[in-house]
């Protein structure tokens, strides 16, 4: 798996990480850190370190993993913007699929991501967690990390999740 020339030349970070709970949890200090070091401010940095946490725990949790087998996580800045991608080999099947797709595209239908934050959590605290798939972590992506979702699976299999931050403003998420 290699990220495209372009966006590997304005990388900030680029980590291959075990599909581990351990190295995900490594992920949050070394990210925040070089988040910092490029000019962003303690609380955007330490917002877009919890995006990566919680894309890496995503593609831990839902991906397919044989020996060897790893995570990718790239942070690259371009202007205003901060895209956080994590890329994993797919191990759900097309329904769970269109359910990530429901969930992104519902989450993108609010004018604000923290309403579709406080729905969210309406609708967790509702039900039981039984199934251990509340969606609160992308909506959390969105509302904390004030970000933008999209996601690809490629011909190979892999599923790409990206978060895009705009440093312009909060308003800015939902015009991606």
């Amino acid at each position: 798996m290699s990220f495209n020339r372009e966006a590997r030349e304005k990388s900030v970070l680029e980590l291959t990480v075990p599909p581990e709970w351990g190295a995900v949890r490594a992920v949050w200090a070394p990210s925040r850190a070089v988040l910092e070091r490029t000019g962003l401010g303690p609380d955007e940095a330490y917002a877009l370190a919890m995006v990566s946490q919680e894309l890496l725990e995503n593609a831990v949790k839902y991906g397919a993993f044989g020996p060897g087998d790893s995570v990718q996580l790239q942070v690259w800045l371009d202007g205003d913007e901060v895209t956080v991608e994590v890329r994993s080999k797919v191990g759900v099947d097309d329904a769970h699929l269109r359910r990530f797709d429901q969930t992104v595209q519902w989450i993108r239908s609010f004018q604000d991501p923290f309403e579709a934050y406080v729905e969210r959590l309406k609708a967790v605290s509702a039900q039981p967690y039984a199934h251990g798939q509340s969606g609160l972590g992308l909506t959390r992506i969105a509302y904390e990390g004030r970000c933008a979702l999209d996601f690809y699976v490629d011909a190979a299999n892999v599923l790409a999740v990206s978060a895009v931050y705009r440093r312009e403003g909060e308003a800015s998420w939902a015009t991606s």
